[in-house]
């Protein structure tokens, strides 16, 4: 019995978890802030002799974004940031005439953090635009500017501008981390581009394994979708293998189970559904009666009626009539006919149609308890809606006849014989009723003559 395939729902990395990123990135670069190019003793010249030179920042500016940056980020904690103010600062650098290209980087670089602060996404976005768009600014700043920015698109859903600022940034570097290929490989899975989302992610797990640091679990979830989305369950099966092992969950080692089934690996499929059920994972009622199926399925059916005893009992299996009647053919199977009685009985007063009770007829004449066996047979019947009246019937004359209610019983075949399927079964137990009864009148007329004569 294989079990429903599954189907992943979410992959890569989350909106919150690529805000966290982000957060960091703009964190990074707010506090990078290069001290001013000019002494101390400089500082009081005239504005004309400050420089402008790339890479460093006149004293004027220095100043004003640290001003800011107290206010944005303050350094005692039980201090709200003061965005607006931070914001009148930026507009007063922004007003000096004779900025240089690196302090127009750094003021838009702050402008940036502080509309991402607001989550005013889009004015953030335009801000490290301005930053990208200026020439002479030092190739770290703009590396970093580029790859928050890309992060920032992802923040917006534009995915496709957000792979293409990454690619391109990956160009320039010498030895990236795996990150920024995670991040290009979610872009795939938010466009469903899924063929594109494998190299990507092998590539980050190859460097992860240069680099001698683990893979992380959203890397593998994107490669189980990928993968799944082709077709390829051996493939799937692999992955899920390494979820199980490093991140246990229940919902990983249910995936491995409908995997194996559709794999056609029922030993596997129980193998993998009974680890789960061994930490106490499942415990839903579809899990419980998933596991109990399977371990039917692959004739171990003592354990599918534990299971199913114990879930009763934790009040995590439902108590209806589908479930009882599972339950009364796990220990049947079992050859526990007597403890199959209980649930069984339960289940065919819940029931509605008389199915159960004739398998309760059924499992009463097994243990030769012809009178209820008979009782249920009738109980049956007079419910109706069966699958075969004949077999009904031909039931309750088998426990007439052991009680020696040999003209109900006959009754009863004669019923069955309606039915071709029975008829010639039916026929012989009326043929054999019929000499029953010649016999049993023989010998009570023996009987009465023999004590005619003893009279006499």
């Amino acid at each position: 019995m294989n079990s429903v395939a599954y189907s992943p729902k979410s992959a890569g990395l989350s909106v919150a978890m690529i805000r966290s990123l982000i957060f960091v990135s703009l964190c990074a670069l707010m506090f990078a802030l290069t001290t001013p190019s000019v002494s101390a003793q400089e500082s009081g010249e005239k504005e004309k002799r400050e420089t402008t030179k790339t890479g460093s920042m006149s004293e004027r500016v220095y100043k004003r974004l640290s001003e800011a940056q107290a206010l944005a980020a303050p350094e005692d904690e039980s201090m709200e940031p003061d965005f607006a103010a931070a914001e009148a600062q930026l507009k007063e650098i922004a007003a000096l005439k004779g900025l240089s290209e690196y302090e127009e980087a750094q003021l838009y670089n702050f402008y940036g953090f502080i509309y991402y602060s607001q989550e005013k996404y889009q004015q953030s976005i335009q801000a490290y635009e301005k930053v990208i768009a200026l020439q002479e600014i030092p190739p770290g700043l703009r590396n970093q500017v580029i790859y928050t920015l890309a992060q920032l698109k992802f923040t917006t859903e534009q995915y496709q501008e957000a792979i293409d600022l990454l690619t391109n940034w990956l160009n320039t570097q010498e030895n990236p981390g795996p990150e920024p290929y995670i991040l290009i490989a979610t872009g795939y899975y938010q466009l469903e581009e899924i063929d594109k989302i494998i190299p990507p992610v092998e590539k980050a797990m190859a460097i992860a394994q240069e680099r001698g640091t683990k893979t992380k679990e959203q890397w593998w979830l994107l490669l189980r979708v990928a993968y799944w989305e082709k077709g390829d369950n051996k493939k799937v099966r692999d992955i899920l293998q390494v979820l199980v092992t490093n991140w246990p969950k229940k919902e990983y080692w249910s995936q491995l189970s409908a995997v194996y089934g559709e794999l056609d690996d029922e030993p596997k499929q129980l193998s993998a559904f009974a680890s789960a059920y061994d930490q106490n994972l499942l415990t839903t009622n579809s899990e419980l009666l998933q596991i109990a199926q399977l371990y039917l399925a692959n004739d171990v059916p003592y354990k599918a009626a534990k299971i199913l005893e114990k879930g009763f009992a934790d009040g995590d299996v439902e108590r209806n009539a589908k479930n009882l009647r599972l339950y009364s053919q796990s220990w049947a199977l079992a050859r526990e006919d007597r403890r199959a009685i209980a649930p069984l009985k339960e289940a065919a007063k819940l029931s509605p149609d008389g199915e159960l009770d004739i398998r309760l007829a059924q499992s009463y004449l097994n243990l030769g308890e012809y009178k209820s066996c008979a009782s249920a047979a009738r109980k049956g019947l007079k419910k109706g809606d069966l699958k075969r009246d004949d077999i009904s019937n031909m039931i309750l004359g088998m426990c007439l006849f052991e009680t020696d209610d040999l003209v109900d019983a006959k009754a009863a075949f004669r019923k069955a014989k309606k039915d071709e399927r029975s008829s010639k079964g039916a026929e012989q137990w009326i043929l054999y009723i019929t000499s029953e009864e010649e016999r049993i009148e023989r010998l009570e007329r023996s009987m009465r003559e023999l004590q005619i004569e003893t009279v006499s």
